[in-house]
């Protein structure tokens, strides 16, 4: 009867162990062939994986050749201390520390307490250095311990790609950068943004396998992709220029103590930006590139935008330059707001070349109310057709559209027609409002603001030039432009220019001041000072327009005294770049040197055109 159960059991044992047997074998068929692909892919994700290559961005460049941004490879340097065998560790601690003090501006002690306590705490990423030279990682590669490499010597090296900006804080804004977002898209500000898709160049990949300590390394394998790296781009900036207006921008912004300014100089015949800046004040008062806001920022233009309401008039022939308008006692009254001049008692009876010498706010606002009064929609349409409604560039992102107001908008009252005909009610951003000047200076034709010369492959002669971008050929009668010229050489150069105060001994200059409030709804009442023109004025080469928001009101705020200056200076120093060479007469040069043909200091000899001394 036992030897039953017995049997019994051990069939049942048998049969168990056959049952088991059959099910893992059964398991490994299934894994083997089954599902075998499968889970070769799970141990393959974990030891082989396609790695992107990433292209090097392309350099940004000024019109000089200046080097404006450029992507520089460094390496970081780590240490796995616990892979190191302990004869090789305790033989070379000592060589290696001193070894990284050619380096390092810790000392031996340090480093070598360092070490030792990462490795008594078993740290397998040691920080050892940071954003160093390929030269300094060759010179790594032979110190004690190190020497052994990876597997033996605990030496990770980590390469990475920084973009750095050789000139510092100058043009910041405008330069800008880029970043890919969580998401997997790009955001920026500026040309690195404006740009990318030249710039960032296109992917290449490879297949890595995963070796020792989690470290990868590539497979050769036909189907690996380099990376196209980057176009260069050369900006139309030169860093000259930018290097004046920076300096001469920052030191009236400290000066009066403004909130943040800009200021830009253009090409005019081009449209090339040749220099832009931007500051605002940081909580402990100092100035850095904060935004840009010569692009982005729209402000009231104030006495600026006087010129195209003369502009406006002058094409429609409604008056002429004799037209005489009564400030009457400098102050008007509409719908109880009052139109006040900045000289009390105001300036009598005056023609329209004064209206704009003398900037005047009741004569601009009665000329243009008694002429457009029943006809609005004209001085709108008139405003339009000089194509100051739209934006005007595409390299920057964030220029917001010019608001013009028009007798067909919602919100348009008694009141938008004189205030817009003394910059108020509207919105320009300064480069926008440059744009029209420079339109002027540029014989009535419109051309865009120009930030890219140029594209290139890295290393390739061959670039693509971005052609001018005529916006409108003509804006203006050539009558009305020659008007126009006028009026803005009288601002600096008639007795009765708003900006006389700037009037140059070495090129004539010419523009319009701004002095616009801000604020006024409120009992704090502040202002935008803003110069904008050209030079030099008979044979224009650039346009140029100083904005300085809220300066100190106690130090000055008149676009005369606070912003016109800076144009001076900056139109000076280019021009002291690349003088005009003025020729004189025999006689001219007699008297202007006082010569005698006795004189004993300094023999001249004058042979018609030719001047040896």
């Amino acid at each position: 009867m036992k030897s039953n159960h017995f049997a019994i059991k051990l069939i049942l044992i048998a049969f168990a162990f056959l049952l088991v047997g059959g099910l893992v074998g059964y398991k490994l068929v299934e894994i083997q062939f089954i599902e075998g692909d499968k889970y070769r892919k799970i141990a393959s994700d974990k030891t082989i994986r396609n790695y992107k290559i990433k292209p090097i961005r392309g350099n940004i460049y000024s019109t000089d050749g200046s080097l404006l941004a450029t992507s520089v490879t460094k390496y970081d340097i780590y240490f796995d201390t616990k892979v190191v065998d302990d004869k090789i560790f305790n033989n070379g601690l000592e060589k290696l520390s001193h070894q990284l003090t050619l380096i390092s501006k810790k000392s031996q002690d340090e480093l070598y307490n360092y070490i030792l306590n990462a490795r008594k705490n078993g740290n397998r990423y040691l920080s050892i250095f940071k954003g160093i030279s390929r030269n300094e990682v060759e010179k790594i590669k032979k110190f004690s311990i190190f020497k052994n490499g990876l597997i033996k010597g605990g030496l990770i090296v980590n390469k990475r790609v920084s973009r750095e900006y050789p000139l510092g804080k100058i043009a910041e804004r405008t330069i800008g950068y880029e970043r890919l977002n969580s998401q997997g898209f790009f955001s920026g500000v500026g040309l690195e943004h404006g740009f990318g898709t030249l710039l960032r160049g296109k992917d290449g990949f490879e297949i890595q396998r995963k070796i020792y300590n989690g470290q990868w390394k590539a497979l050769d394998n036909e189907n690996k992709k380099e990376p196209i790296n980057g176009y260069d781009i050369v900006t139309t900036i030169d860093s000259e220029i930018q290097d004046i207006v920076h300096d001469y921008l920052l030191e009236q912004t400290e000066k009066f103590q403004a909130d943040h300014s800009s200021a830009i100089v253009m090409e005019v015949e081009t449209g090339n930006i040749k220099a832009i800046s931007n500051f605002g004040i940081t909580d402990d008062g100092k100035y850095y590139e904060k935004l840009n806001y010569a692009v982005g920022e729209s402000i009231e233009p104030g006495s600026t935008f006087k010129l195209a309401a003369i502009a406006a008039a002058l094409e429609d022939q409604v008056i002429d330059t004799t037209t005489l308008v009564d400030t009457e006692k400098g102050e008007l009254n509409y719908y109880g707001y009052k139109v006040r001049d900045s000289r009390k008692g105001g300036y009598g009876k005056i023609d329209v070349m004064d209206v704009i010498r003398l900037s005047s706010n009741t004569g601009i606002v009665k000329i243009i109310d008694s002429v457009y009064k029943n006809d609005s929609k004209s001085f709108s349409d008139r405003l339009y057709n000089f194509g100051i409604y739209e934006k005007v560039q595409e390299s920057i992102k964030g220029e917001p559209n010019p608001k013009i107001p028009h007798p067909s908008d919602k919100n348009w009252n008694g009141l938008s027609l004189p205030w817009m005909s003394y910059g108020y009610g509207l919105s320009m951003t300064p480069l926008q409002i440059l744009t029209f000047y420079n339109s002027i200076a540029n014989d009535g034709e419109m051309v865009g603001p120009k930030f890219i010369y140029s594209f290139k492959k890295p290393g390739s002669t061959n670039e693509v030039v971005y052609e001018k971008r005529i916006l409108k050929k003509s804006i203006f009668s050539k009558k009305t432009n020659n008007i126009l010229k006028q009026m803005l050489y009288d601002v600096v150069n008639h007795e009765n220019g708003t900006a006389k105060n700037i009037k140059s001994d070495y090129l004539k200059l010419s523009g319009k001041t701004g002095t616009t409030q801000v604020d006024y709804a409120s009992d704090d009442i502040n202002y935008i000072s803003s110069f904008v023109g050209y030079f030099p004025a008979n044979n224009p080469k650039y346009s140029c327009i100083v904005v300085i928001n809220k300066p100190n009101k106690t130090l000055g705020y008149y676009g005369s005294s606070v912003a016109a200056p800076v144009f001076k200076k900056i139109a000076e120093k280019i021009q002291s770049k690349s003088p005009l060479i003025k020729l004189h007469s025999k006689n001219e040069l007699f008297d202007k040197l006082k010569l005698t043909s006795n004189s004993d200091d300094k023999k001249i000899k004058i042979d018609n055109n030719k001047i040896d001394s």
